[in-house]
């Protein structure tokens, strides 16, 4: 019997997987055109900057892509979620803006706009700040949901500076949620090696500790640390309490260092461009697995309890064996994981993955195959990125 409602559904399916599969290739041809074009620019709009896009997918029937372009002027990027199973799709789009850069004599501006869509929702952010020379900055931004009464407005002041060796940076600011006023505010204090950050925006109470030992050159052991807290359970939404401890033995770059780091450490409200990070999940902007976070051995641990007294701990790890060994050839690029879920109450699992991530030049791509002995479920992560 011709079943005509799966028929529509499994012929949606289909074109979703179609439109997604072209933007992914419409993404890495960008790419690939780049760095045929490009290599190492010069321009301060640009150098360092990179274009980074990955597919992710899950035997239950949830796929996403997402493309973002990552320079010192500008951080934004798209993504969808696709639920194969007859779920609503989830789009989300935004940026972050620095354009006063290369005047450094006016000031500092940022300035970002971020929303995401699903069926009849929609979730809308902005939020900015503009900082004099000498360190002081005025900001605020706000959040409108339109089906929900969960909008948010928060003006902040911050002051930034130097003192010897050390950097430090001092915010105040109110936030209203839910018809409810929050004082609040931010400290952080960090030099090359360490940082802590402590403070609250009136919903919750952050904290983070940050270590990344002195660099003594490529392809040696270089460690890395962060213990990140977050509570949510101070104001007027009792949400969880989550802390997050992710390491390296071989940092390079990127998520462990002190200027990802003052995104997540100052909140969304810190308005920090060189980890943007706001109110809206999910966005452009990820956290990294714990395969990526740096060379030779990684992990992460991630405790969260939550208001109905269940819990869950998350343990993964990630093994370059060649990189181990010393080996300076193709194999150094391999990777094996494992990772340990305990969810109470609940039943425990027990992860394994394997992949490859390899740069070279400008180029750097990764491949990760990954399968949930609990629930027979395997995720397959494909990565391109090329540096500019």
């Amino acid at each position: 019997m011709f079943d005509s409602k799966t028929n529509g559904i499994t012929t949606s399916v289909k074109r979703k997987k179609n439109k997604l599969a072209n933007q992914l290739l419409f993404t890495l041809l960008l790419t690939v055109q780049s760095y045929a074009h490009a290599d190492n620019t010069d321009s301060p709009y640009l150098k360092g900057g990179k274009i980074d896009a990955f597919y992710n997918r899950n035997d239950n029937g949830d796929f996403q892509v997402n493309s973002m372009i990552w320079t010192p002027v500008f951080k934004g990027g798209h993504g969808v979620q696709i639920s194969e199973n007859g779920g609503q799709d989830l789009n989300y789009f935004g940026g972050f803006a620095r354009p006063l850069l290369t005047r450094p004599e006016l000031g500092d501006l940022i300035v970002g706009a971020q929303e995401v869509l699903q069926g009849d929702s929609k979730q809308t952010e902005v939020q900015g700040e503009y900082r004099l020379p000498f360190g002081l900055g005025f900001g605020g931004g706000f959040v409108d949901r339109n089906l929900s009464n969960q909008d948010i407005k928060f003006a902040k002041i911050s002051y930034r500076n130097e003192w010897q060796d050390i950097k430090y940076i001092v915010s105040t600011q109110w936030q209203t949620f839910q018809g409810q006023d929050y004082p609040g505010g931010y400290v952080a204090l960090y030099n090359k090696q360490l940082m802590a950050t402590w403070g609250n925006d009136g919903e919750q109470w952050r904290s983070t500790f940050g270590y990344v030992a002195p660099d003594q050159g490529a392809d040696k052991i270089r460690p890395a640390l962060e213990v990140f807290y977050v509570d949510n359970t101070i104001g007027k939404v009792n949400g969880s309490k989550d802390l997050m401890v992710t390491g390296s033995l071989g940092f390079r770059k990127g998520f462990l260092g002190h200027e990802a780091r003052l995104g997540r450490a100052m909140g969304p409200t810190g308005v920090e461009f060189s980890n943007p990070l706001g109110y809206l999940t999910p966005n452009f902007n990820r956290r990294l697995t714990a395969w990526e976070v740096g060379e030779f051995v990684n992990f992460r641990y991630i405790h969260s309890a939550l208001p109905n007294a269940k819990r869950t701990e998350t343990l993964e790890t990630a093994i370059y064996p060649g990189q181990i060994l010393g080996t300076d050839s193709f194999i150094n690029g391999l990777f094996v994981g494992a990772g340990f879920n305990n969810p109470q109450p609940g039943q425990s699992g027990i992860t394994g993955s394997v992949g490859y991530h390899k740069r070279i030049n400008n180029l750097e791509s990764s491949l990760r195959v990954q399968h949930d002995f609990g629930i027979d479920d395997t995720a397959l992560f494909f990565d391109v990125i090329h540096w500019l």
